[in-house]
């Protein structure tokens, strides 16, 4: 699976939160992060309790002592799109497996009128 997919599919997980997240962590995807249901129930309320709706410029670290995984996350763009209100954020995380240090990504959603986020 090339890298840019593998990305999209790490990102779908992050940000749109669907409700099989486990489904799409245990495909044999080829990427060296490797996050729990609890990293990502820890994400999920990061950014919903400290990074989305806040000033640019906004940054959140997280941390999961069980896993041994950690992250920052950090607010950097806020735009429209099709009169939806968006967000662009950079998430740095790092696990214990990674050795070479954290893997990045940028990802960008809007807010639905259900009150859900989705990546664009």
């Amino acid at each position: 699976m090339s890298s840019p997919i593998r990305v999209i599919v790490l990102c779908a997980v992050l940000v749109a939160w669907l409700p099989a997240q486990a489904q799409f962590l245990g495909l044999g995807l080829e990427t060296n992060i490797e996050l729990t249901k609890q990293d990502l129930a820890i994400i999920r309320q990061t950014v919903s309790e400290q990074v989305h709706g806040k000033p640019v410029g906004t940054t959140a670290k997280w941390t999961n002592p069980e896993s041994r995984n950690s992250g920052k996350i950090a607010l950097v763009r806020k735009f429209t799109r099709n009169g939806q209100h968006c967000e662009t954020l950079d998430y740095q995380l790092t696990t214990r497996r990674r050795a070479t240090g954290p893997e990045h990504y940028r990802l960008s959603s809007c807010l639905q009128p259900d009150g859900q986020w989705r990546l664009i």
